[in-house]
């Protein structure tokens, strides 16, 4: 059966642009406003929201944490905050959940709300983006110490294939969203401007997004990896600090892709399956001379295997693999690489129904896991 390899549809990338762009500015200059005051921001979500938090607001001029962190002092927020309250006068805990009923931020929101109220501390405020504004972590909005900011994308669309390459999959729509204003966000934070200055730098960034998604998936780069991932083979995302972030978002959706035609895709680490012939390692990385992803890169080649990465400068791993280069700050790398790469599974799948491949149902019905993912 013949494959048709034209220009490849990334219409979902509009919607986004269009969610952040009615993002309601009072409510947005009151989360700003907290945020900008802030001497700690301590970082809550889970599964991509959490990825989406983290590159977001990663290289921010502030004391950022998460429950996470060696240095965390406590077990969780409820041992953390009377440390916290005397270390700092203004702690922000930062909350991304498009479903405002993802379990971890729920609870940590629960105790740290009943936390400032028992102590009534004026030191804490919970500042939150969702989706549905009703929802659980939603009504924090009600509290004095609470400011939340609706972002939409996590309408259910409708059940057909040709409809995730309109809307994405999985939520890409809300994710990648909340990860545009994060990162524009702290980016006028770090440069000591208004809450304004987001919204111009979103309408300024939506351009250059657009452009490096088009270059990447019209490259033959893109259409090689394209061409091995419907093959028998496993991929691997790699990527260390915050490019491990990036490589975890996208991983997260390959996998169910890959899963229904019977391969894996894997995370980078400990877990992932020793190179062979015929599978595949993507690698993300800005300044392509990490010792690490360059020895990851190596293995593979001499196993047989096929080695991609996308990079931020001419350098050991862009001649080493087959690359594409973002050319661009570390401090916007990560964010532009995270869309760069968000097409893929839906492009494979594409290709899949073009094959004749029927997927399964739960493909079919992605955007309902938005709790969990």
């Amino acid at each position: 059966m013949k494959v048709r390899k034209g220009r490849k549809r990334v219409g979902y990338i509009n919607g986004i642009i269009k969610n952040v762009r009615n993002v309601n500015k009072n409510e947005f200059k009151a989360f700003y406003d907290d945020l900008n005051a802030a001497d700690c921001i301590i970082l809550v979500g889970e599964g991509r929201s959490q990825s989406a938090l983290y590159i977001g607001m990663g290289q921010m001029d502030k004391w950022v944490r998460t429950m996470f962190d060696v240095d965390f002092p406590g077990r969780n927020i409820v041992e953390a905050a009377p440390v916290l309250a005397k270390k700092y006068d203004k702690i922000a805990l930062l909350v991304n959940s498009g479903s405002g009923e993802t379990s971890t931020p729920k609870i940590v929101v629960k105790q740290l709300s009943d936390y400032i109220e028992q102590e009534k501390s004026d030191k804490f405020t919970i500042d939150a983006v969702v989706s549905n504004t009703n929802s659980s972590i939603g009504m924090i909005k009600e509290k004095d110490y609470g400011t939340v900011v609706e972002l939409k994308g996590r309408e259910r669309k409708t059940n057909t294939s040709n409809a995730y390459l309109k809307h994405g999959i999985m939520n890409d729509v809300y994710e990648l969203g909340s990860l545009l204003l994060f990162q524009k966000t702290k980016e006028a934070i770090n440069e000591k401007e208004d809450y304004n200055a987001v919204f111009e730098k979103m309408d300024e960034e939506s351009k250059v997004i657009g452009k490096i998604v088009d270059e990447f998936v019209s490259s033959n780069i893109y259409n090689g990896i394209i061409d091995k991932l419907e093959t028998r083979s496993r991929i691997t995302m790699g990527g260390l600090g915050p490019a491990r972030n990036v490589a975890k978002m996208t991983a997260i959706r390959l996998q169910h892709v890959k899963r229904a035609i019977g391969d894996e895709a894997y995370l980078s680490g400990p877990f992932a399956p020793r190179p062979r012939a015929g599978d595949i390692l993507f690698l993300i990385s800005w300044s392509g001379e990490t010792e690490p992803l360059l020895g990851w890169c190596r293995e593979q080649k001499e196993f047989g295997g096929s080695a991609y990465s996308i990079v931020g400068n001419e350098s050991t791993l862009s001649r080493e693999s087959d690359s594409f280069i973002i050319e661009s700050s570390p401090t916007t790398f990560y964010e532009r690489a995270t869309f760069a790469l968000s097409p893929l599974p839906l492009h494979l799948v594409e290709r899949l129904r073009q094959r004749g491949f029927k997927l399964p149902e739960y493909i079919m019905e992605w955007w309902q896991h938005s709790v969990t993912q």
